[in-house]
């Protein structure tokens, strides 16, 4: 969730608002809590080719909840920017540049 965790601080930065911040933040634990009802309903990451997991894909707000599914439970992989460069590792770091 270190993604997560950014761009929290980085809307805190930029708004110095932290009511905005902690709405991101919160409407965030939501929409990942909206995965424990059918996950499957989630997209395949355009992506897909460049990972050995089956990642799959839930907008929220200006980023993209990425996930893979494993029996009955969700594992988020990434909290990316939807409007980040295409990912194509795990480990790649976005830049934040327009909060929410």
């Amino acid at each position: 969730m270190r993604d997560a965790e950014e761009y929290r601080e980085y809307i805190l930065r930029q708004s110095n608002d932290s009511m905005a911040a902690d709405a991101w933040w919160f409407g965030l634990f939501e929409a990942i809590i909206s995965l424990e009802t059918l996950p499957g309903r989630c997209p395949q990451v355009e992506e897909r080719d460049h990972f050995d997991l089956p990642l799959q894909q839930l907008l929220y707000a200006s980023h993209r909840i990425l996930f893979w599914i494993d029996g009955h439970t969700v594992h988020i992989a990434r909290v990316y920017p939807s409007a980040a460069r295409a990912l194509r590792s795990l480990r790649q770091r976005p830049k934040h540049r327009n909060p929410i």
